[in-house]
């Protein structure tokens, strides 16, 4: 860990869960395979517990209400005894009691009382208490983008949890089971993470080393790429928009404007066509990291390196996108360069003269391909203040929005 990967933790760290899309335990769990742990501040932190406390009590929330919707139509298949035939003859059990002048039949009976729910009864209390006491032990100040603000959602589902709890009985605790509902499941996986939340940490993930299910994995160029979203949402935010999800996109909206907000997906109109005999070429269309789209797109490729050849490669890849999706422009955004280091070929040299002018520029360097005005962006989340980047954002999309 070098100076600028702390402080990109401490600028974004706290939002890498809900900018990875981690919106239910489930996915929660699948990110514990750091294998090295790092240190992040008080505050990066006790964010991240806050939003895992939001997920355990959503999830909680969603588990009693499909052990609800089981409890009215469940039915479980019995056998009864009656002096009347009401159901199909159980012939092997009427045999022992036919003298006594009953019959056994089979029948369905409520699963109203089924033991699960006694366990979920507990499961849920627990899981209400323990949020509950590290709620008030652990705080946060509402997050300066509204955007990632989901403290009023976390309190509107911790009330649902204390009422819901209710309808349920006190019950006791049993060990999970393979035989178990789904709802309980889920309600095991939510208890199990409350129990340990201060356990888990913050850690990359090293090839070869031991995975330890305490750490969330993190991903430094990911985190990179939240930096520079970060930017472009502070921007947007700044002129009057609000963002938020619709559906399974992310929206700008201001007035009758509306902007579109993909990460790491394919635009719907490519112009690659075919490959081979591949039945579609979806998988092989170009990816970027950002993408703002009113009309045609504004392409956002984030670069976490100060290795020359990789922003070489960065550098052809938003020229490779205006012939792919035809944008209004393309951002490469970096971290700038380092003095010094070895140039493979003339194409790092190239490079490496152009970060030279962009630096002598105020961070931001324009040129023209395929008619396209593109640009290379240092944004280094090293400045102390990221007005200075935020600018640079700004003499950008105030061109195109």
């Amino acid at each position: 860990m070098n100076k600028r990967d702390i402080q990109l933790l401490q600028k974004v760290g706290h939002y890498y869960l809900q900018y990875k899309g981690i919106l239910d335990v489930e996915k929660l769990l699948l990110t514990l395979e750091g294998t090295q742990e790092i240190q992040i501040g008080d505050y990066t932190l006790s964010y991240i517990y806050y939003y895992m406390m939001y997920l355990i009590t959503k999830d909680a929330v969603r588990a009693a209400e499909k052990a609800r919707q089981s409890r009215l139509t469940y039915r479980e298949f019995a056998v009864e005894y009656s002096e009347d035939l009401y159901g199909e003859l159980h012939v092997d059990l009427t045999i022992p009691v036919y003298s006594t002048g009953l019959v056994a039949y089979h029948t369905f009976t409520e699963g109203y009382n089924a033991p699960e729910y006694a366990v979920l009864g507990y499961l849920l209390r627990k899981i209400y208490s323990t949020i509950k006491e590290k709620k008030e032990k652990i705080t946060i100040s509402p997050p300066p983008l509204r955007f990632f603000n989901f403290i009023e959602n976390f309190n509107k589902e911790f009330s649902k949890l204390e009422e819901v709890k209710e309808e349920f009985p006190e019950g006791y605790f049993k060990p999970p089971s393979y035989t178990d509902p789904d709802w309980l499941i889920m309600a095991y996986k939510s208890y199990f993470l409350a129990e340990k939340l201060e356990k888990i940490k913050v850690g990359l993930k090293k090839r070869g080393e031991e995975i330890n299910k305490d750490l969330i994995k993190f991903i430094m160029w990911k985190l990179y790429e939240l930096y520079t979203f970060y930017l472009v949402a502070k921007y947007l935010e700044s002129k009057g928009y609000e963002i938020k999800k619709e559906g399974d996109e992310y929206v700008a909206i201001k007035g009758d404007k509306v902007l579109r907000l993909m990460f790491n997906a394919p635009l719907p109109y490519s112009s690659l066509i075919k490959v081979d005999d591949e039945i579609s070429a979806d998988k092989y269309r170009g990816r970027p990291d950002i993408t703002v789209v009113q009309g045609k797109p504004i392409i956002f490729e984030c670069k976490y390196s100060t290795r020359v050849s990789y922003i070489t490669m960065g550098r052809f890849k938003i020229m490779a996108y205006t012939y792919e999706y035809d944008p209004l422009t393309a951002i490469l955004v970096y971290p700038g360069l380092e003095e010094g280091g070895n140039d493979v070929d003339s194409e790092d040299g190239a490079t490496r003269r152009l970060d030279r002018i962009a630096k002598s520029k105020d961070g931001l360097l324009d040129f023209e391909y395929n008619n396209h005005v593109l640009y290379m962006m240092i944004a280094d989340p090293l400045v102390k203040d990221d007005k200075e980047n935020i600018d640079r954002i700004d003499k950008i999309l105030g061109k195109y929005l």
